[in-house]
């Protein structure tokens, strides 16, 4: 390793602070990854999508298109849109402020331990987890690996989830070691989570649209995008659309109409739950593809001017003893607005 130059590009979370980026890349430096000025860092959610347009390059890319990459993981789903400027090379811009919330895979754990909770009685289910651990670790597992990416209620009816070592209990849905889950009760545990999911999408699509622009796909990455049904349930909502009214003459009101109705696909790109890798790697050999971004804060410096009685307030003002004259001082100049787009070297 020492004689092998290495690079190193860290990825954090898009809802994360300039202060937990700094701090974290004050732990990188410490750890010996190199001085902070030469560690990249870069969103999860770019970092996924740097991979999947490149991915679903060229047969899906139009100059002009809006893309929303969904990053949906086990603990934060995190959402960034751009617009495609050139093709060769491939060069994007952000055309909506990145957005994130807590709703990932985990959240469907917590809400299927409490359905568990719910069959079993609070003193069952203690007794359990004191006693038969494993048996409670093989029924979270087989609710993680398959449940969570598998299921389908158009496929599924019914799940048997493993627990063995209790005894059976029809009332509590146990027979011969297995829970017998319905397919309405599995929807129960997902939808509230998957709900959370739509509206954070729904937020990026209405952003793009009420700037005029146009989405023309969602791209579903991350360990939770893998899961067939909050893939099945995103299709559902931006595909859902009824068809406009036929009109003879359209006209600006009936052009805004099909914007806002117009049916969005949404993908899966091959490994897409290895995207963010994927991604923060194709950054450290190939750059940034990313040429602007929308500012998440106004930014702008204070300053003192010269005191002006029609402007300012007589108890605003003190004497400078260096200009000689009366002065007002906290003026702000701003020089960035909030979510106006921004070239990389400014950001």
């Amino acid at each position: 390793m020492a004689s092998t130059k290495v690079e190193f590009v860290l990825t954090c979370p898009a809802v994360w602070s300039d202060a937990a980026k700094n701090t974290t890349l004050q732990a990188a430096e410490r750890a010996g990854m190199g001085s902070m000025s030469e560690i990249q860092m870069i969103s999860e959610p770019e970092a996924a999508a740097v991979y999947t347009l490149k991915a679903i390059q060229p047969n899906h890319l139009n100059v002009g298109d809006n893309f929303i990459v969904c990053d949906a993981g086990g603990g934060t789903v995190d959402l960034i849109a751009y617009k495609i400027i050139s093709l060769k090379p491939l060069k994007v811009e952000e055309s909506a402020v990145g957005t994130g919330g807590l709703c990932g895979s985990a959240f469907l754990n917590y809400r299927f331990e409490e359905h568990v909770k719910n069959k079993l009685g609070h003193t069952r289910f203690d007794e359990m987890m004191h006693k038969k651990q494993k048996t409670w670790q093989m029924g979270l597992r087989y609710f993680e690996e398959f449940v969570k990416r598998n299921f389908n209620e158009d496929e599924h009816q019914e799940v048997n989830v493993p627990f063995p070592g209790l005894p059976d209990d029809e009332e509590a849905g146990l027979d011969c070691g297995f829970m017998i889950m319905t397919a309405a009760e599995i929807k129960e545990i997902f939808e509230p989570v998957v709900k959370e999911v739509c509206d954070l999408v729904q937020g990026q699509v209405d952003g793009i649209r009420q700037a005029g622009g146009v989405v023309s796909g969602i791209v579903l990455v991350g360990g939770f995008g893998q899961s067939d049904y909050l893939y099945r349930r995103l299709k559902s909502h931006f595909n859902s659309a009824a068809p406009p009214p036929y009109t003879e003459r359209p006209t600006h009101g009936t052009m805004t109409t099909l914007q806002e109705t117009a049916s969005i696909e949404v993908m899966q790109p091959v490994y897409a739950w290895t995207a963010v890798v994927r991604g923060a790697v194709l950054r450290g050999l190939e750059g940034n593809m990313v040429i602007s971004r929308k500012a998440r804060y106004h930014y702008g410096t204070s300053y003192a001017t010269v005191y002006d009685e029609e402007k300012h307030s007589v108890s605003e003002r003190y004497w400078s003893p260096l200009w000689e004259r009366w002065m007002v001082s906290d003026r702000m100049q701003w020089h960035i607005a909030k979510v106006s787009l921004n070239s990389i070297a400014m950001c």
